[in-house]
């Protein structure tokens, strides 16, 4: 290391890092004096100091509120890194995963519920019973959050934002729909399914914005009968009109289990591409790596199971 570099570091007080991150992540006084257990005087005064430290307010008043500054946004996801990597240092290198209490945040439509998310939470829950995990819809504001590390994974692809987070692409997958096991679709020829596929009024579900630019583009031409819709209130409409969902294969597939319903392979439809996405640098921190882990292995399983 260069003489200037050592010089540099010199200058920066590393104790601060936890309540620079705290101050940025919470954006309030005395929330982050309540999290680091020290008095609000004491908070304002490291404050002080790293405003000093990177000649930046970092935090200004707007209203009644603290945001950030152009500078501290920019700094926020890289003391995010610094301090998930400095805590890996001191983790042991072997997970006591029943040890571990933390609460996990994935961004998922009702798409990935019925498979992905069931199988997650199963093995999570028996393998380390004492971590939690929170879902949040997929949303423009949600998808901001997972690149600045309040969201932690995603389980769907970052179009066209692949910098922002880390993904690890699963594959693509074939589409299909689905409608009540009686539904006039499945007593007609292919060549009249053809047809009358675009006159029966269509279920969309919340979900990803890809997915749904792929189905609107086949079925323009078909009625919505209800849109941005859970998967509860989708499926009860299909069991009392002539209302079609369309969504993954093995989305549909897995909801025809119950005898209520029943699906069709779309092979007109291009695949959708299955990934997964995490906030940049979360897994060196040895329990987001096994985390991380455990999401792409179930992913790959899913695509790849015939």
């Amino acid at each position: 290391m260069r003489n200037d570099e050592i010089q540099s570091l010199r200058n920066l007080d590393f104790n601060l890092l936890k309540t620079l991150l705290v101050l940025l992540e919470h954006k309030h006084i005395s929330k982050s004096a309540e999290i680091l257990f020290i008095s609000q005087p004491a908070v304002s005064k490291q404050l002080n100091k790293l405003r000093d430290m990177f000649d930046d307010p970092l935090l200004v008043r707007t209203g009644n509120q603290l945001v950030l500054t152009p500078k501290a946004t920019r700094l926020f996801p890289l003391v995010q890194n610094l301090c998930q990597q400095l805590r890996a240092l001191v983790l042991p290198e072997e997970l006591d995963l029943t040890q571990i209490e933390a609460n996990v945040s994935i961004m998922c439509s009702d798409y990935a519920s019925p498979n992905w998310m069931t199988q997650l939470l199963a093995q999570v829950n028996r393998e380390a019973p004492n971590v939690s995990i929170t879902c949040k819809n997929w949303s423009e504001e949600n998808i901001q959050k997972l690149y600045k590390g309040d969201i932690n994974f995603a389980l769907g692809p970052m179009v066209g934002a692949e910098s922002l987070c880390e993904s690890a692409s699963l594959g693509d997958h074939e589409n299909g729909y689905i409608a009540r096991h009686d539904h006039p679709l499945f007593s007609m020829s292919q060549d009249e399914k053809s047809l009358a596929l675009k006159t029966f009024p269509l279920v969309k579900m919340k979900g990803s914005k890809r997915y749904q630019q792929i189905y609107e583009s086949a079925f323009e031409q078909n009625v919505t009968l209800i849109d941005e819709v859970g998967l509860w209130l989708a499926l009860e409409t299909l069991k009392t009109t002539n209302a079609i969902m369309v969504g993954p294969k093995k989305f549909v597939q897995s909801l025809t289990l119950s005898g209520e319903f029943n699906y069709e392979t779309l092979e007109s439809l291009p695949s959708i591409p299955i990934a997964v996405c995490w906030t940049s640098g979360l897994t060196s921190d040895p329990f987001y790596r096994w985390f991380c882990d455990k999401v792409v292995t179930i992913g790959l399983s899913l695509v790849n199971q015939k």
